[in-house]
Formats: structure tokens, C-alpha cells, sequence
């Protein structure tokens, strides 16, 4: 009984330090994708600028779940292994200003989160809504992340579109990535509720309403939302149906603003007549966190990046 126990002990210590190697090789390892791929991560940080955060309501103040809540903080776990020259993601979350808003959006800038709960302190709300010098303040918040991060994104798609790719006539695919729950979290878990209408695994939009040419609509051809439908569900091992497009999100600020230079000069100078095609990829959080703790399933993450990364290769070399 005791060389059974010795065995199993050993064989215990080995298991643990084949899991520590294989770890550490997953800390330093960097995935690198194909060279026309952009990832954005518009939610991906849940941090707030200190001079703000005294101005925070005591609700967010004193519970980290809102904070967590209001931003779709998992996803930098689906990019972290992502070359840094192909990944964006702003330096503090939407609190402070929505990245996948327009500038003239009346929701740019929230004052309740999705629970009702409060953003601000009263005087501070004030500010930004009522005060002669509510544009002033606007801009202020608006300057630690939401203007940066544009700017990130329009200097890396120029290196991209200057850039001798492998093949000059693919395009460059722009990928914005979000989660979403099924749980509306509350200051604490009792407070918590379900979301009326469950969300499917993955949503992929294209902005199908979007004009990105003379009676062209979508920042993506639908072919390419498409096949990357099912090559996601195939790497992600769900069924197609599960994965719904345009539905019910139908894109953001970020794929009209990077996808659509036929309606952004800017853009279209940059590009220098490459094309560009920008989707958005909202996947359900409880594909990879607690949704009551927020807390990320290690598996569950390292699963879905790599089916994520399998499926943006496997989509170049279409």
C-alpha cells in the first residue's frame, strides 16, 4: 500500500511539473498571425484613471464586479499571446468614454451602467450634462483613452497597408473583439440578474446597414462573415446555428469607423487602395469565465483563443 501511495505521489509531482513547463511555455510563448490581421480589443480594459475614480459613484467605488461588468475585461485572455504590433487595446475602459460609440453619440459617455446602478457622483454628473463647461469636461475624459485609441488603431492599420505582405492582394482584415453575459451583475450576487433574452455562444457582425460603397452595405462581404461562421464553429466544436450574425448586434463605432474608407478619408488615404474588411466578434462570457465572480476558467480560455487563432489563419489562407 505504501509503494502505491509513493507511485501515486511521484506520479503527482511529475503531472505538476509537466502542467508548471507547460505553463510557462504558454507565459512566454507569442502567437503570431498572419500579417494582414489586426485585432482590436475596444472593451478589453476595466481600468479607470485615478483623478477619475475619486469622482466615481460609492457604488462603483466599493464593488470591483460593476467595474469588471462594465467592461469585457475576458477578452484580453483571448489576446494576450497576440504580437503586440497586431493588437489594440485601449488604455482604460469605457467609463470614461465608449470607443464603439461615434464622438456625437448621447451614450459615449454613460451615467448608469446595465443594472441602473450609478456611474458618477451627482456633482460630477453635472458636469458633464449641465455645467457651461460640460464640453470641456467631455473632452478631458475623452483624452485618456477614447481619442489615443483611435489614433493607435489608425497609425497600426498604416504600417499594415505600408507593410510587403506575403500576398498584396488579400486584404486587411480588421477583427474587433467584445464578450457579453447572460448575467447583469449588481453590486453584490444577490443583486445580480439574467439578461432577458439569452445571447448565443458568438455574434458576428458586419454592419449591415452600413453604405461602404455605391450601393454597397456591410464592412465585410457576407461570404467572408460566412466562412468565418463556420470555420469558428468548426475550431470551436458547436454547431453553426449557434453562432448567429448580425443579430442581435449588428456592429459598432469601430468596424464603421475602420471599414468603411469609402465614407473616411482618412482611412482611404492610408489604405492607398487596398481593401479592408473589419467584423465584430462578441463571444458569450460563459464560454470562458465565472460570470458571478469574473473570474476566468484557464482551460476554458486557452480552448476558445486557440480556436480563435486556428480560425484567423485558416481565413488568410482562404
Amino acid at each position: 500500500m505504501k509503494l502505491k501511495n509513493i507511485f501515486s505521489s511521484i506520479s503527482q509531482k511529475v503531472k505538476n511539473s509537466r502542467d508548471f513547463l507547460l505553463g510557462l511555455g504558454d507565459i512566454f510563448s507569442v502567437v503570431k498571425l498572419p500579417d494582414n490581421i489586426l485585432l482590436t480589443v475596444t472593451h478589453g480594459s476595466a481600468r479607470v484613471p485615478l483623478k477619475v475614480f475619486r469622482h466615481l459613484s460609492i457604488y462603483y467605488q466599493t464593488s470591483p464586479r460593476l467595474l469588471l461588468n462594465f467592461s469585457d475585461y475576458g477578452t484580453k485572455y483571448l489576446v494576450e499571446k497576440v504580437a503586440n504590433e497586431q493588437k489594440v487595446i485601449p488604455k482604460y475602459g469605457r467609463i470614461i468614454g465608449d470607443p464603439n460609440r461615434n464622438i456625437s453619440a448621447p451614450d459615449i459617455i454613460r451615467f448608469e451602467d446595465f443594472g441602473g446602478n450609478k456611474v458618477f457622483r451627482e456633482k460630477f454628473e453635472k458636469r458633464l450634462t449641465s455645467s457651461i463647461f460640460r464640453f470641456f469636461w467631455k473632452r478631458k475624459l475623452l483624452n485618456y483613452s477614447y481619442y489615443p485609441y483611435y489614433k493607435e488603431i489608425y497609425q497600426r492599420l498604416e504600417k499594415l497597408a505600408k507593410k510587403k505582405l506575403k500576398d498584396e492582394n488579400k486584404p486587411i482584415i480588421l477583427i474587433d473583439i467584445h464578450d457579453v453575459g447572460n448575467r447583469i451583475l449588481g453590486r453584490r450576487e444577490k443583486e445580480d440578474r439574467p439578461r432577458k433574452n439569452k445571447i448565443a455562444k458568438v455574434v458576428i457582425s458586419n454592419a449591415p446597414d452600413e453604405e461602404t460603397g455605391e450601393g454597397v452595405f456591410g464592412t465585410a462581404p457576407d461570404y467572408f462573415v460566412k466562412e468565418f461562421q463556420e470555420v469558428l464553429a468548426k475550431n470551436l466544436k458547436i454547431e453553426t446555428r449557434e453562432i448567429k450574425i448580425n443579430t442581435p448586434y449588428k456592429g459598432g463605432n469601430i468596424i464603421r469607423q475602420f471599414g468603411n474608407p469609402y465614407q473616411n478619408s482618412r482611412l482611404r488615404r492610408i489604405l492607398n487602395g487596398k481593401q479592408i474588411f473589419a467584423i465584430q466578434v462578441e463571444f458569450n462570457r460563459g464560454l470562458y469565465l465565472n460570470e458571478v465572480n469574473q473570474r476566468p476558467y484557464t482551460a476554458k480560455i486557452r480552448f476558445v483563443r486557440n480556436a480563435l487563432m486556428k480560425t484567423l489563419r485558416e481565413l488568410c489562407e482562404f
